[in-house]
């Protein structure tokens, strides 16, 4: 069928005579016809290695017909020896004849994309940048979308997958998987993750190893040669998606996650993208592509106010958008003044989801210290924070409190403002001060609020002539010694009310 692909192929160039073509009577394989045309440009095996950006080995694989030809070096051909999309047809042909002999099964397991999909123009430029990594490279390329709950990871991976997919690449297929993370007890096994994803390539069940490592391997094994996007969605940990990656360049892979996933970027290479939330201008539109431009043209400071109130994030801004449409509010202006309670906005819902349930799923993955502090976080009047002063609040340690706060901002709990600040959203705030209401007593409210205005009493001087770069700061910058840390105590997970 090789031959057969190609001698078609090289027949129909003979008959265009034209000079970007190879001449009457080429070769009929791909390999010959390459050579043919390198030779009559004059180029030697290693300038045309160098032009295409391939290893010269590999180039003379190709040409003697013992290495199959890729599409994308096929491209870069075409675009060398100025042949039009010569090679590409051909070995396009090829790898469909090879694909059609051995079964291979073309998966397309991608979500659809969402229709009202707005900005983020600067993390798909990254994210095509990365999953579209020079051929030349033998790494598989990695992307890890991490971020607070509810931003829109997944949507943004499932944008830029569908981006690639239509600009020809990873013809081989795609393939999608929730692993259910981060929740303790619910991430998926990647023993069981390995199993649905070999079926859905094509393996029969009674071909499937049944230890890990073998499923890990078999997975590799099928993928090898191949051009498919795998995009692993919620993740837990690093441990959960070693398992689950291709090992051979021409596939790429997408992970989101609410963690930063520590080690995959020691361990495989994989470039990290955290997503914050939209911006003003964007976050009007995600309403506006939602309620309609008549809706909101109606009132324009309405879908500002009540962008706000929903803290540009996308997930609250969708479920206020759909309140509207659904008139369960006869309009932006009418929502916007519903939500003045902070704790109503966390109430949004439609369905089965409740943007108070997408912070839960981060808060139960807490320590018990981690999330004690999250919640007293909720009390302080400012959303600035830095360890001494959370250290006061809580009546920990300023070591202590320097790791709780990374173990936060690790969750996305927290957001890093810098070196020594972090920030606390508003509505995230608004989650950790009704998380302390109910779940701490009102003494122990009481002595944290009394903490810190001590400590912001006795440091007001101090932190006058500390903060000039910031002055609305209430708390000073922590002393030198903040930076030293202790392993703290893992205790039994808290729960939500």
């Amino acid at each position: 069928m090789r031959e057969a692909a190609q001698s078609s192929e090289a027949t129909q160039l003979s008959r265009r005579g034209t000079d970007r073509r190879p001449a009457v009577g080429a070769p009929a394989t791909f390999g010959q016809l390459l050579r043919a045309r390198r030779q009559q440009l004059g180029l030697s095996l290693a300038q045309l290695a160098s032009r295409v950006h391939f290893d010269r080995g590999h180039v003379s694989k190709v040409e003697t017909d013992k290495r199959s030809p890729s599409v994308n070096f096929a491209e870069a051909c075409d675009r060398v020896l100025n042949v039009g999309d010569t090679f590409t047809t051909i070995a396009t042909a090829l790898e469909a004849a090879a694909r059609q002999q051995q079964g291979w099964v073309h998966p397309a397991q991608l979500l659809a994309t969402k229709h009202n999909f707005v900005g983020r123009r600067r993390f798909l430029n990254r994210l095509d940048k990365v999953l579209r990594a020079d051929e030349q490279s033998l790494g598989v390329p990695i992307a890890v979308i991490n971020g607070p709950p509810g931003v829109g990871k997944t949507a943004l991976a499932v944008q830029s997958a569908h981006r690639a997919v239509n600009d020809g690449h990873f013809a081989d297929g795609q393939l999608f998987v929730d692993l259910q993370g981060p929740g303790s007890g619910t991430a998926a096994a990647p023993f069981d993750v390995l199993e649905d994803l070999l079926r859905a390539l094509g393996v029969p069940t009674e071909h499937i190893p049944a230890d890990l490592e073998q499923r890990a391997a078999t997975f590799r094994s099928v993928l090898h040669g191949r051009e498919v996007l795998v995009v692993l969605d919620n993740a837990a940990d690093a441990q959960q998606i070693l398992p689950l990656l291709p090992g051979s360049p021409g596939c790429a892979v997408v992970v989101t996650s609410r963690s930063r996933l520590p080690g995959l970027i020691s361990l495989v290479g994989a470039v990290t993208l955290t997503l914050p939330e939209l911006s003003r201008p964007e976050a009007a539109l995600l309403i506006r592509s939602i309620i309609g431009d008549v809706s909101a043209d109606a009132d324009p400071a309405a879908v500002a106010v009540l962008a706000e109130r929903c803290g540009h994030l996308p997930l609250a801004l969708v479920l206020a958008g759909e309140h509207v449409v659904s008139h369960r509010h006869h309009g932006a202006g009418t929502l916007a003044t519903d939500l003045i309670p902070e704790q109503a906005r966390l109430d949004l819902a439609a369905g089965d989801v409740v943007l108070r349930h997408a912070f839960d799923a981060s808060y139960i993955t807490l320590d018990e210290s981690t999330a004690r502090m999250f919640r007293l976080l909720g009390l302080l009047p400012s959303h600035a924070i830095n360890a001494a002063a959370a250290a006061a609040t809580a009546g920990v340690g300023q070591d202590e409190a320097s790791l709780l706060l990374r173990n936060l901002a690790s969750a996305h709990l927290i957001r890093q403002h810098d070196e020594c600040h972090y920030q606390l959203p508003d509505l995230l705030r608004a989650y950790a001060t009704g998380l302390a209401q109910h779940l701490d007593s009102e003494s122990e409210r009481t002595k944290a609020l009394r903490r810190a205005a001590d400590f912001q009493g006795k440091s007001a001087f101090v932190g006058s002539k500390q903060h000039a770069y910031e002055p609305e700061l209430p708390f000073p910058q922590p002393s030198a010694d903040a930076g030293t840390t202790r392993r703290a105590p893992r205790p039994a997970a808290s729960t939500t009310a």
